[in-house]
């Protein structure tokens, strides 16, 4: 038994009681109460571990209860008590319930507790797991998350594309750096505007702008040529060529001199 300080106080029976032994029990048992002296608590508050137990002990925010075989406080084991919210690990639910699955690249086991990399949210719904796809922020250009984490999405309304936060700004999700297209705009920042992440070709070079665009054979510097075809010549990547080359078409010609669009160009960065 624990001494808990407490003592039992016992109003007098009046003078004029009659009645059975039980009776008496009884009429007594209506005049008892317990009390302390000095107050009780059963709640120990404090940052030093008691050395024997004193009750339930509350450190800062943590629950710890006195663990007889030991001798000592231990954390609070609410594990019946707690509801789990989902299931997560590489392989899939046995059981559907709760409905929702964090799979991940591996189970852990007693001798190895990690789980690897996250691989997506799963949910169940009612014969199968599911993957879970969420739909990304959208909205005009100016409600762009201010503070964003690398890799956020957003669908930018005003430009009609997926963009997201990468390198330290925002780029389309789509293209990666070097891929070149040609868009459809009558200005170049419009061009810029609807292509973030995008430069015009030859942004920082000068002697790139306004040619025809014509694939390369060989690296730049003139190593590893592929095979090109008769009367062809091997380009260097990032050769400049034809300032000087004249076109020379009449009538006659069987090869005619095509049309030609002007259109941006503008290379992922």
């Amino acid at each position: 038994m624990k001494d808990t300080n407490l003592i039992l106080s016992v109003a007098p029976l009046p003078p004029t009681f009659s009645g059975t032994p039980q009776q008496m029990f009884a009429a007594l048992v209506r005049r008892s109460k317990i009390v302390s002296p000095s107050g009780i608590n059963f709640i120990y508050i404090g940052d030093t571990e008691p050395t024997s137990n004193v009750g339930p002990w509350l450190r800062g925010t943590k629950w710890y209860v006195f663990d007889d075989s030991i001798k000592r406080y231990v954390p609070l084991d609410i594990t019946d008590s707690e509801k789990t919210w989902y299931h997560i690990g590489a392989t899939a639910p046995t059981s559907d319930e709760p409905p929702l699955w964090l799979r991940t690249t591996k189970d852990a086991t007693e001798a190895d507790p990690s789980r690897g990399d996250a691989v997506g949210w799963y949910f169940w719904d009612g014969s199968a797991w599911e993957p879970y796809l969420s739909i990304v922020l959208s909205g005009p250009t100016v409600n762009r998350p201010v503070s964003p984490v690398t890799f956020t999405q957003y669908y930018d309304t005003d430009i009609a594309c997926l963009i997201w936060f990468e390198r330290a700004q925002w780029r389309t999700v789509s293209g990666v750096p070097g891929d070149v297209k040609a868009v459809m705009f009558e200005t170049l920042v419009d061009a810029l505007e609807h292509n973030p992440g995008w430069q015009v070709v030859g942004e920082s070079n000068q002697a790139l702008r306004g040619r025809i665009i014509m694939q390369a054979t060989k690296d730049s510097g003139g190593a590893n040529p592929i095979t090109v075809g008769s009367g062809l010549a091997q380009r260097e990547a990032f050769e400049t060529f034809g300032e000087t080359d004249g076109v020379k078409i009449d009538a006659s010609s069987t090869v005619p001199y095509p049309p030609q669009l002007a259109l941006w160009h503008l290379v992922k960065e």
